[in-house]
């Protein structure tokens, strides 16, 4: 039986001591998390490689150990107000775990710590850079570790722990994001700006109209930002009766960029690219308003890295004026 009334608030004492006691297993806290993580019990399973069949039996053995739901299965896979409170309780316990079978200390054996991060801005320039140059610069025991992806395969990278943390512009939607598992901060804004080559006549001008951008073909990359900001653009073009043409390529960025003058075509990126020199080519705004792109910190917050949470706990620290002075000290002494 489920209790339906009684404290909302669960006793994380006599939770431990079931745990402890064997009285919940390893095994089903784990694919509690998974199922939290993914909304999913057949997507559950598939990650975990256990029927799914196992999963549903193990999972609502645990809910009638515990005394309460951990999901509401009415519409779609919801954590309840309590499972939250349990999830938030096991990923601690998890921890602990893996920190009691961590090696000791005083065997010779070094285990790196390394921090994963999922870009889709410019990381050469900009805050960015030099946020992440700080993180290195205090803790230097810590190798970061960047990789580009594509913005429908950021989520499933932070949960399958391929990345630690990403910096996307684009905040998932609300069922995608599954805010009681993932987290988001945002962390700094930048201005869209158009590449173009130095030779391309408008390129004299201080800044771009949408009519004359109109008639450029576009160089979108599959991965990092330029597809989302494409999608951006397209309702100033929309607006005004416009049609650009598109080509959507799978190249690095610095290729890009050079297409971009060798074809005297365009691509939309942020203002960080100005680090990234590349000859006869250049950044220019867009006449009219700034479009102005906010960009966000998105982690996973049943991931224990010890990394990742020193990042954390940095950004967490730094208010507005105290992280654009220490970030723009970090900068100068890199100069």
């Amino acid at each position: 039986m489920f209790s339906q009334h009684g404290r909302s608030h669960i006793d994380q004492d006599e939770l431990f001591r079931k745990i402890i006691r064997g009285h919940i297993s390893l095994a089903s806290m784990v694919e509690a998390i998974a199922v939290a993580e993914y909304k999913n019990f057949r997507k559950a399973s598939r990650a975990l490689k256990i029927s799914q069949s196992s999963v549903s039996s193990r999972i609502s053995s645990l809910e009638i150990s515990i005394g309460y739901k951990i999901f509401d299965r009415q519409n779609g896979i919801n954590v309840t107000i309590k499972g939250k409170h349990f999830l938030s309780i096991v990923g601690e316990a998890l921890a602990l775990i893996g920190e009691a079978v961590q090696p000791n200390p005083e065997v010779s054996h070094v285990v790196e710590r390394q921090l994963s991060l999922g870009i889709q801005s410019c990381s050469a320039g900009g805050f960015l850079n030099n946020l992440l140059n700080l993180y290195s610069d205090t803790f230097q025991e810590t190798r970061l570790v960047s990789g580009e992806f594509a913005p429908d395969s950021l989520v499933p990278a932070l949960r399958r722990r391929e990345i630690d943390i990403a910096f996307s512009p684009e905040v998932p939607s609300p069922r995608t994001l599954a805010h009681d598992i993932l987290h988001i901060k945002a962390l700094w804004t930048e201005n869209m700006v158009v590449a173009l080559s130095s030779d391309d006549p408008i390129a004299r001008l201080p800044a771009i109209t949408w009519e004359a951008l109109a008639k450029h073909i576009f160089l979108v990359r599959r991965e990092g930002m330029g597809a989302w900001l494409m999608a951006q653009s397209m309702r100033y073009f929309e607006e005004k009766g416009l049609v650009p043409q598109i080509e959507r390529l799978r190249i690095g960025r610095d290729t890009m960029l050079t297409d971009v003058n060798r074809r005297k075509a365009a691509a939309f990126t942020s203002e960080a690219s100005a680090a990234v020199k590349i000859p006869r080519v250049c950044l220019r705004p867009i006449d009219g308003n700034p479009i102005s792109l906010t960009f966000y910190a998105i982690w996973s917050r049943q991931n224990h890295n010890p990394a990742l949470r020193d990042f954390l706990n940095m950004i967490e620290k730094m208010d507005s004026s105290s992280a654009s002075g220490a970030i723009e000290e970090t900068s100068d002494r890199r100069e």
